[in-house]
């Protein structure tokens, strides 16, 4: 494979991707849809590229390359790939989309969260054009991305050669020291699926807990610490958690949440645990657990707290009904 690598979609966690690469020696190519997004690139030492169309002639001229995605959906990621119009965007798209520019045997690692059957559908288009889609997606928030503290699951195709396994790899080093493989992109979204569906279902469940211990006089952070100083330890009880409590300290004082960037909101929840419900129905498999984690969530999102970080569902559904204080 060429020495060369790319990182597509300049969001919080992408652009952590590229510096981590840029840290450990990689020199990668950055683009993304918004023009000021890639301008940061080049202050985490990656090589910012004005159009995807620059990217991948920067990208696929020395052999078959390896490019990441860091997009929202699967939507997105299939016009990143593939395009869907006729003539080049006005904002650095191709129409073609990326895949038909890179020589054939590239390697494209998804990093975002999407359906099993999305990402099935990639791997055979990428097939069609002689490339590799893998569907690699990650756990941790946004200070672990940065930190290169990544959790990363692996959907190997069951075609890529080892030569290029072992380069997908030595990248994800920079940035997921754990690194787990399962037998292709449906099983790999299948596993980021149901660990953000028992996410959620721990953020529901710490919610209703808190609120009704504070009921009773009990601060919820000391519930928190009750809570997390055996039973329940980890960085989702621990730090989610610990936003959880505050939220439910919120409510009890008629207080508003502080103006913080959210780590990861509401409405992300919701399309997880919509693409989960997806997997499950495909699969035949019950999740009524998920389901009620989902309902809380949609109705967080359907009184427009969708923007919230998924911390403060305390706080959302006050919005749906409102708290009375004791």
């Amino acid at each position: 494979m060429s020495g060369r690598v790319a990182v597509v979609g300049l969001g919080r966690m992408g652009l952590a991707v590229a510096a981590c690469l840029a840290r450990n020696g990689f020199a990668p190519l950055a683009w993304d849809i918004d023009p000021a997004r890639t301008g940061l690139a080049s202050d985490e030492g990656a090589e910012p590229c004005a159009t995807a169309q620059a990217l991948c002639g920067a990208l696929g001229p020395a052999g078959p390359a390896l490019w990441f995605s860091a997009v929202t959906d699967g939507d997105a990621l299939g016009a990143v790939c593939f395009g869907d119009a006729g003539e080049e965007e006005g904002d650095g798209r191709m129409a073609t989309g990326i895949v038909p520019h890179l020589p054939a045997g590239s390697v494209h690692v998804c990093l975002g969260t999407i359906g099993s059957a999305c990402a099935e559908a990639l791997a055979e288009r990428h097939h069609a054009a002689g490339q590799y889609f893998v569907a690699c997606p990650v756990f941790g928030r946004p200070d672990e991305a940065w930190a290169g503290d990544l959790t990363a699951v692996v959907g190997v195709p069951p075609a890529l050669p080892a030569q290029r396994l072992a380069a997908v790899r030595q990248a994800l080093a920079a940035f997921a020291p754990r690194v787990f493989e399962v037998p292709g992109p449906a099983a790999a979204c299948a596993v980021k699926l149901a660990g953000n569906g028992l996410i959620a279902s721990a953020v529901a469940a710490l919610t209703e807990a808190m609120s009704l211990v504070r009921a009773h006089g009990v601060p919820a952070a000391l519930a928190h610490q009750v809570f997390t100083a055996k039973l329940f330890r980890g960085p989702v009880y621990e730090g989610v958690g610990r936003a959880v409590a505050q939220s439910v300290e919120r409510v009890a004082a008629g207080e508003d949440s502080p103006a913080d960037a959210p780590g990861f909101t509401i409405a992300l929840g919701l399309k997880d645990l919509r693409l989960a419900d997806e997997a499950a129905r495909a699969s035949q498999v019950a999740m009524p657990i998920a389901d009620a984690a989902r309902a809380r969530l949609d109705a967080a999102q359907a009184a427009g707290q969708g923007g919230r970080d998924w911390g403060t569902l305390a706080e959302a559904l006050a919005v749906v009904q409102p708290v009375t204080k004791r």
